[in-house]
């Protein structure tokens, strides 16, 4: 037969297990891919740097970098997206240069 204090023990086991699986899948709903929004969009301003926007919208799902031809430095491509949402920011030597977004109807 358990004594009473295993029982707790047990339930209090159960009861963290519980909570850390909450959190855990409410961390995945809640990450990076969260900050795709019209309003976070709008905080992107030209001639931001690429840890700016970062700050905002948080790593890329997709990052492309090229050589620019005859005038030099890199385009770099930032791609965010999600099941409803797409951001894509342009930077040109590390500034934006130009931003666009589509979001579905949860917005």
């Amino acid at each position: 037969m358990k004594s009473h204090i295993d029982i707790i023990r047990r339930t209090f086991v159960i009861v963290l297990l519980a909570l850390f699986t909450v959190c855990t899948v409410g961390a995945c709903k809640s990450g990076p891919l969260s900050t795709l929004t019209q309003a976070n969009l709008d905080k992107i301003q030209p001639d931001m740097s690429s840890a700016e926007v970062k700050g905002i919208l948080g790593e890329p799902t997709q990052s492309a970098s090229e050589p620019i031809p005859i005038v030099g430095g890199t385009k770099t491509t930032y791609t965010y997206t999600n099941d409803q949402d797409r951001i894509v920011i342009v930077l040109k030597n590390d500034k934006v240069q130009t931003k666009e977004g589509t979001f579905g109807p949860a917005q």
